[in-house]
């Protein structure tokens, strides 16, 4: 009888004493996180331009490699290799290849691990689509954290929808509406779809005034470029993807600039300070006009058009038409595009 009494007592302090083996492991990398967040805020209240930010996380990462040449619990393998991942992101660094094939391969597409942050699994495509492809879509089937399937359902419609076709971005969208409907991400895709009919084909160009960033005397608005081309790219120097177009704009700019074409860069930077120190840079001077959004995403200017990620490119006739925008006028089909229209055959 003293001996049944006695193990229930003891039951909680050993369980206590052997937590989950990946949860001290993820919880390490959520306070880290969350360091690097503050940190990342000062730098930014400070002045400085966010994509100075960088923070270390060589510790952590060498820490978990260390681990993993030892460790055999699956669980902790699989909280180790999602960790190391994670600090890489944070680090602002990309994984070696090796170190991304493992995760993959020993972790579930499904595993509750990658739930540790929301930004984690859509990077995967980044640093290698094609393995990730297949391995991000188990994972919008049938993640059992209903956060993070439905940030990867969003990502993918959002991603869809500035670089490919409806019928690429219909699914995600579908399935955001049916099985999280009433969810944020489901609201804010509805508002995107609405949003995009803002620019859509042969609806006039929304009006704007904006001083040139050159010369502030002199007004921007689509009737300054009335009978001729005008390719109005929204664009920030923080932003990643507006960093990888700028070699596109550049040759477009450069093969039709001649052929009846303008081009007007609309900055959502935090300072119009920042877009000088970006075009500073040899390989960025942008040597066609501009102009700063005051108030960037809550600019009047971003509302009319419709802007609810960047880059964001629209391409307006000479009657001040708008004849193409979204995936037309991305990577490899921005010269087509407009070649159709400034190069007829």
């Amino acid at each position: 009888m003293r001996a049944f009494l006695i193990l229930p007592v003891l039951a909680a302090p050993l369980a206590a004493a052997h937590p989950a083996p990946g949860k001290a492991i993820l919880d390490a990398v959520r306070t880290k996180a969350a360091a690097v967040a503050k940190a990342k805020a000062a730098h930014i209240q400070a002045g400085r331009l966010p994509g100075e930010f960088k923070p270390d996380c060589t510790h952590e990462i060498a820490t978990a490699t260390a681990r993993l040449a030892h460790e055999k619990r699956p669980e902790a393998r699989h909280a180790l290799l999602v960790a190391r991942l994670e600090y890489r992101r944070l680090a602002r660094e990309i994984p070696a290849p090796q170190e991304l094939a493992e995760a993959l391969k020993e972790v579930s597409a499904t595993d509750p691990a990658w739930a540790v942050d929301l930004g984690l699994m859509p990077a995967l495509a980044g640093w290698d689509a094609a393995a990730a492809t297949p391995y991000l879509e188990k994972a919008r089937a049938g993640h059992p954290v209903g956060e993070l399937r439905r940030g990867l359902l969003f990502a993918q419609f959002t991603d869809m929808m500035d670089t490919s076709t409806e019928s690429a971005w219909r699914p995600p969208f579908a399935m955001l509406l049916k099985d999280f409907p009433g969810s944020r991400e489901a609201l804010l895709a509805q508002e995107r779809l609405a949003s995009e009919a803002r620019t859509a084909l042969g609806a006039p160009a929304p009006a704007f005034d904006l001083p040139s960033l050159e010369d502030p005397s002199v007004r921007l608005s689509p009737a300054t470029f009335q009978g001729k081309y005008v390719l109005i790219d929204f664009w920030a120097s923080w932003c990643p993807d507006c960093v990888a177009e700028m070699p596109n704009l550049h040759r477009a700019w450069a093969r039709f600039k001649g052929k009846g074409m303008e081009l007007l860069s609309l900055s959502l930077d935090r300072k119009a300070a920042h877009i000088a120190g970006y075009r500073a840079g040899p390989a960025s001077p942008m040597p066609w006009r501009h102009a700063f959004l005051e108030g960037g995403w809550k600019s009047p200017v971003c509302e009319a058009y419709g802007v609810k990620s960047i880059p964001k490119a629209v391409l307006v006739g000479p009657d001040g038409r708008i004849v193409a925008s979204g995936a037309d006028l991305r990577g490899d089909s921005l010269e087509p595009t407009l070649g159709k229209f400034l190069e007829p055959k």
